[in-house]
C-alpha cells in the first residue's frame, strides 16, 4: 500500500470534518418559530422597513434568537362591519364622516396591498353583507354609498362577529381581520352570541379591530353641564376586550364621528404593517408567555397565528 497517497487523504477528511463542525456549530441550535405579529402603526403611514434586528423576542422571560423578519406577504382579508343606527335624538346622522373614513380606509389597503379582499356588511336590527370579499373598489365604493345610519338603535354587532368569522374562514389563512365601527347603539344579540362570537372570531383564527364613536366617557358631565346617559352594552364590550386580548387586536375609541377617518387609518396601516418573524424556539416544550417588541419602541401584538 503507499502510503504517501493516503496521508494526503486523511488531511482532507480532517479537513472536511472541521468545516463541518464549525458549520453546525453556526446554526441556530433548538426549533425554530414562524409568528406573524402586527406592528402598530400611525395614521400617516405604515411600517415597512424593520428588519431581524429591530425585534426582540422573549418567552417566559428568556430572550430569543431572531432568525428573520420581513414584511408578510399572505393574502390580506377584512371584514368591514358598520353600525348604521340612528343616533341619538337631536343629533345629526354622521353619514358624511362615516363614508369618507371607510373609503379612506379601504384606499389606504389598496394602495399598500392591492390584492387585499375587503368585505362590507353593515349592522343594525339584522347584518347585511353589501358587497362580499373583492378586490374590486368600484364595487365596495358602491356599499359605501348604501350606508345611512338611519335604522332603529339596535345592532346586531355580536351577530355579525358570528357570520364575518364563517366567511372569513373561507379565505386564505393566516391574514384574517374583522374592523367593526359603532356608535352610540344598543346591543341587539341575544345573550347567548356572547360566547358564539368570540368562539367564531377564535375559530377563525382573526384579529378584531373595533373602533368604537363613544362621546364623552359614560357617565361624564359634558361643557353644558349635561350627564351622558349613553351606557355601553356589557355584553358587547365584553366581547370587544375578550377577543382583542386573546387574538391581537385593538380597540380604538373616536370622541366623535369626525374622529373616524384618522382611527381607521391607525387600523389600515397597523393591518397593512404585519410581519413573519422567525425566531429559535430552544428546547421543547410550550411556554406560557411569548412577548415581542421593537428595539425602535413600536407596538406589537401577537396573531393567534404561529407554527
Amino acid at each position: 500500500m503507499n502510503v504517501r497517497a493516503v496521508r494526503p487523504f486523511a488531511g482532507v477528511i480532517v479537513a472536511l470534518t472541521a468545516v463541518l463542525a464549525t458549520s453546525v456549530r453556526a446554526l441556530p441550535q433548538g426549533q425554530q418559530k414562524v409568528a406573524l405579529v402586527t406592528v402598530i402603526a400611525d395614521a400617516s403611514g405604515r411600517s415597512k422597513d424593520l428588519t431581524a434586528k429591530d425585534f426582540i423576542v422573549t418567552e417566559d422571560n428568556a430572550k430569543r434568537e431572531v432568525v428573520e423578519a420581513q414584511l408578510a406577504d399572505d393574502p390580506l382579508s377584512v371584514a368591514l362591519l358598520i353600525d348604521t343606527t340612528q343616533p341619538p335624538m337631536g343629533a345629526i346622522p354622521p353619514t358624511q364622516d362615516l363614508r369618507t373614513a371607510v373609503t379612506a380606509f379601504i384606499r389606504t389597503i389598496q394602495a399598500a396591498e392591492p390584492t387585499a379582499k375587503i368585505s362590507v356588511t353593515e349592522m343594525a336590527g339584522a347584518a347585511v353583507t353589501l358587497a362580499d370579499f373583492t378586490t374590486k373598489f368600484d364595487d365596495l365604493d358602491k356599499a359605501i354609498g348604501r350606508l345611512v345610519p338611519n335604522q332603529p338603535r339596535y345592532a346586531v354587532l355580536l351577530e355579525a362577529l358570528v357570520d364575518a368569522s364563517k366567511r372569513l374562514s373561507q379565505q386564505p389563512p393566516p391574514r384574517r381581520a374583522i374592523v367593526s365601527v359603532d356608535f352610540t347603539s344598543q346591543e341587539g344579540s341575544a345573550e347567548r352570541s356572547l360566547k358564539d362570537s368570540v368562539e367564531a372570531v377564535h375559530k377563525a383564527g382573526a384579529t378584531l379591530w373595533p373602533v368604537s364613536v363613544r362621546g364623552s366617557a359614560t357617565g361624564a358631565t359634558d361643557l353644558s353641564g349635561m350627564k351622558s346617559t349613553f351606557q355601553p352594552s356589557p355584553i358587547r364590550e365584553e366581547a370587544f376586550n375578550k377577543i382583542t386580548q386573546a387574538n391581537g387586536g385593538m380597540r380604538l375609541q373616536p370622541v366623535d364621528a369626525s374622529g373616524l377617518e384618522a382611527n381607521l387609518k391607525i387600523v389600515a396601516n397597523s393591518l397593512t404593517s404585519q410581519y413573519s418573524i422567525t425566531f429559535v424556539r430552544p428546547g421543547g416544550g410550550n411556554p406560557k408567555t411569548t412577548k415581542i417588541e421593537t428595539s425602535k419602541g413600536a407596538k406589537v401584538l401577537l396573531t393567534p397565528w404561529m407554527r
